[in-house]
């Protein structure tokens, strides 16, 4: 594998790319697009949960759905061989913005939301206060 290439602006966004992707990276490109998706889907479940969780799976679902279907779209140019679009150097740059989206995502879930130990730390040393029912 030349990695040379990732920095040959010709070669990254050529107009006509030569030939779709080898069937290994097909593959995980589909997982992963896909996986997304279901990901997407999941989180549609979890966003019932109140508090700072909900806004949580809120930025998951819209990853998700996001990081899917465009990437979906972004494979779909490339297979066919569409003029422009197909190129690998957008597919490059989507998933570079989508892996930066995703460390803001978990920077948010590590800092915004506390962890289960603490809540039960603290409704504790809250409910040792309230009177005790007889």
């Amino acid at each position: 594998m030349n990695l040379e290439k990732l920095f040959d602006l010709a070669y990254m966004f050529n107009r006509f790319p030569p030939a779709g992707f080898s069937w290994p990276i097909r593959i995980a490109l589909l997982l992963i697009f896909v996986g997304s998706i279901i990901l997407a889907l999941y989180a549609q479940k979890k966003i019932n949960e109140k508090g700072l969780s909900k806004k949580l799976w809120q930025k998951i679902q819209v990853w998700g759905w996001t990081n899917g279907l465009v990437g979906l779209l972004f494979v779909f140019f490339r297979e066919v061989k569409t003029i422009y679009l197909g190129s690998r150097g957008w597919l490059l740059i989507f998933i570079i913005i989508m892996l930066i989206w995703l460390a803001f995502i978990i920077k948010f879930a590590k800092t915004k939301i506390p962890n289960k130990e603490a809540q039960d730390k603290k409704k504790q040393e809250f409910d040792k206060w309230l009177p005790k029912r007889k």
